[in-house]
């Protein structure tokens, strides 16, 4: 590479591309456990694992379908009819609207 060099293209990127981290990602599972807890109600029970958060919801027909739990930044899911279990590994858009419709459903029956 010639010219300004890997540091300089590092440096740019960083600046022009931080917009991206609204998007989620690259959060410790503390930091993850932080932003949960912040959406979330007592029924659904968090607990820090080395990949992320695992969620898990005791609750009978939770307004799911399997590909909510298989989307990016969801691992290790399990839908029942008496509730769900995934890991949640980043947090963007798409894990907070998960965890709003669930205690949205929760707390509307």
């Amino acid at each position: 590479m010639s010219g300004r060099g890997l540091d300089h293209l590092i440096e740019q990127n960083d600046t022009e591309l931080g917009f991206l981290s609204a998007y989620g990602g690259g959060e410790s599972p503390e930091e993850l456990l932080s932003l949960i807890e912040n959406v979330v109600c007592d029924e659904i029970k968090l607990e820090v694992v080395e990949s992320g958060v695992k969620l898990n919801l005791d609750i009978d027909n939770p307004p799911l379908v399997p590909s909510d739990i298989k989307r990016r930044g969801f691992t290790d899911g399990e839908l029942r009819k008496s509730g769900v279990t995934v890991t949640i590994t980043d947090f963007g858009p798409e894990q907070k609207r998960f965890l709003d419709r669930l205690v949205e459903f929760i707390h509307g029956e």
